[in-house]
């Protein structure tokens, strides 16, 4: 039987967290593949990771023209953390690219990555999104070299206000649910995540000379006694790309953009825009991020929208003000934290056998380049069962 606390004792230790405790540091060169040498450890409850890019990016000969949008935060094209739960056994928790790994948490509160260009902090997600104006980084010569910072907050539980933290204390990772298996995999992109056009090379921070370096922190919470007590759910985030062959041709109907997984739901992202050509192998960015491809985007249970969406600009707009977020041009949740609570997820895990989980929408505008991923946020298990 685990230890009874007190009311008093309880509220001194739900939510104290310690801060960030580095944990690795890694040189960052172009188009590498990186497996994290160690295992993350779990002494303490873990709430998030954090990941901060720092180096130089000197453009010469030409500018570059077009400068992408989330051009810095494509330099990490993935990121990617596994490990083995006692329930769930292998699972892949995250798997998402960097713009969209940057991008997560402030789709649901007012502040979350940071971009930092020649010291001055940079505003990336407004509208538009990330393009030369908001980034600080705007790939002309006369403006070389920018000393570039990168800030990734990787939440392992659902994003909610502050407010609302003590709600989320069942989602942290423990020791006693995944041993040391936990690992983090980190892919790079290069010059052609940024933009066209010039040379452009990468040195150390504040340097003509050396590697950027990526680095990674870890940010724990004390349950204390607690801990023993609460059941722990995991919550899911992977990056999966809709079939371009599905959004080329424009179409008054509606059809299926992604079959979504029969788990509890807390949130579905749309992104959607075109698709940047020329870009190096293994290295896929947004040409443009784009809210004129999709309408009446709609979450479907066998034919019937589980949200009655008319029109997506105005549904963008109701739920971006749930947050108090501001979201940038191509980007589309279907929430259903609203209510500040994970408890309040579409319970998918409820449908029938035969029953069918997608995202459908209509096609408003065509093209060949179009390009859209979907991240269907949900979580495993049963949070604080046991209490």
């Amino acid at each position: 039987m685990p230890p009874q606390l007190t009311v008093r004792q309880v509220a001194s230790l739900l939510g104290r967290n310690q801060g960030p405790e580095f944990f690795f540091q890694q040189p960052w060169t172009v188009l590498n593949n990186v497996v994290i040498p160690k295992a993350i450890n779990l002494n303490r409850p873990l709430e998030r990771i954090h990941m901060y890019w720092q180096g130089r990016i000197a453009q010469t000969v030409a500018n570059m023209s077009p400068v992408l949008p989330e051009s810095l935060q494509n330099l990490i094209q993935t990121f990617k953390l596994t490990g083995t739960h006692a329930a769930f056994k292998a699972i892949t928790p995250i798997n998402l690219t960097g713009a969209d790994l940057f991008a997560w948490p402030k789709l649901f509160k007012p502040r979350g990555g940071t971009t930092y260009v020649n010291l001055a902090r940079c505003d990336n997600l407004d509208i538009p999104a990330g393009y030369p104006a908001g980034t600080g980084f705007i790939g002309t010569t006369a403006g070389s070299p920018y000393d570039s910072e990168v800030h990734y907050d990787i939440p392992l539980t659902p994003v909610l206000p502050v407010a609302a933290k003590v709600s989320l204390v069942p989602y942290l990772y423990q020791q006693k649910d995944w041993g040391d298996t936990l690992q983090v995999f980190l892919t790079f992109a290069d010059q052609t995540a940024l933009g066209t056009g010039g040379t452009t090379t990468f040195t150390a921070f504040q340097s003509a000379s050396g590697s950027p370096q990526v680095f990674l922190f870890t940010n724990y919470e004390i349950l204390g006694a607690l801990a023993e007590s609460i059941s722990s759910a995991v919550t899911i985030r992977n990056t999966q790309n809709v079939p371009q062959s599905q959004i080329t041709s424009a179409s008054a109907t509606l059809s299926r953009l992604q079959l979504l997984q029969k788990q509890k739901t807390t949130n579905i992202l749309l992104k959607s825009g075109t698709l940047q050509a020329g870009t190096s192998a293994g290295v896929t960015v947004y040409a443009t991020l784009s809210d004129l491809i999709f309408q009446q985007t709609q979450l479907i249970v066998d034919n019937k929208p589980v949200k009655n969406n008319f029109l997506n600009a105005a549904f963008k707009e109701y739920q971006a003000y749930s947050f108090d977020a501001r979201w940038p041009q191509g980007y589309l949740v279907f929430s259903f934290l609203d209510s500040m609570n994970p408890l309040t997820a579409y319970p998918g895990d409820q449908l029938a056998g035969g029953s069918v989980f997608e995202l459908d929408s209509q096609v408003l505008t065509g093209g060949a380049s179009n390009f859209a991923e979907v991240v269907q946020e949900m979580y495993l298990g049963v949070p604080g069962a046991g209490q």
